[in-house]
């Protein structure tokens, strides 16, 4: 049992080591589709800023026009719960939220941004899907973590260690998410993931989110990540 944590926990940790930079900039587009409704549309821009001690990320909503006004920074730091932050301009008051609360399209803020050292991991198997060596790693929960998400199961790929699968089970045993990789790409000399396809089992929605563009900046505005930047964004729109 020991190795398998300990080659889970290498799989996961190798991973992140190859997502990692100091500046990120993503163009993402957003495609929610829900039984009885309308298709929804989002175009979203993400920056995040990485230390070893600290992630930053600003979502912010570009399109539809009339919602572009919305936005939210998320703070992760080592050793504390991660937070949601977004500017109320009604009340002129920032309003802090855990990440797990509904972000878009049923899903939470953890789902998209990731929060992985939250649980302790197991190699379970070496297999092939579609072809390809993936390493399945489970996911639980750690004691002191808080998550609506208490157990994954992600597929990484054995050639980048990108995932390719992942499945998403709360405290009951239930299947909550399925995430599936349908397209990748090379930004920069780096493999990244470039279209998702995402089911929500709760709600019966069926998400896509695909890269429009995606930038390694050496330098940016660092204000950028600044709770200031919400105000900002609230007023200009």
């Amino acid at each position: 049992m020991a190795i398998r944590q300990q080659r889970g926990a290498q799989v996961v940790a190798e991973y992140l080591k190859r997502d990692a930079s100091p500046y990120r900039k993503n163009h993402v587009r957003m495609r929610i589709a829900a039984p009885s409704e309308p298709v929804k549309v989002y175009e979203l821009e993400i920056w995040r800023k990485q230390t070893s001690a600290e992630t930053l990320t600003l979502t912010h909503v570009i399109q539809p026009a009339h919602e572009s006004d919305l936005a939210a920074l998320t703070v992760e730091r080592k050793g504390q719960p991660a937070i949601n932050v977004t500017y109320i301009s009604s009340t002129d008051q920032f309003r802090e939220t855990g990440t797990n609360k509904m972000f878009f399209g049923g899903l939470t803020a953890q789902e998209l941004l990731g929060e992985w050292d939250k649980y302790d991991y197991q190699l379970l198997s070496e297999k092939h899907l579609n072809g390809v060596k993936v390493y399945e790693v489970e996911g639980n929960l750690k004691p002191s973590g808080d998550s609506i998400i208490a157990r994954s199961i992600t597929l990484f790929r054995a050639d980048n260690y990108l995932p390719a699968e992942m499945h998403l089970f709360n405290s009951a045993g239930e299947e909550v998410r399925i995430f599936k990789v349908a397209k990748y790409d090379n930004v920069a000399g780096r493999d990244v993931i470039w279209l998702t396809e995402i089911v929500n089992l709760l709600r019966q929605t069926k998400i896509t989110i695909e890269g429009l563009g995606l930038e390694f900046p050496e330098k940016v505005d660092e204000s950028i990540f600044l709770r200031d930047r919400l105000k900002q964004i609230s007023r200009k729109y």
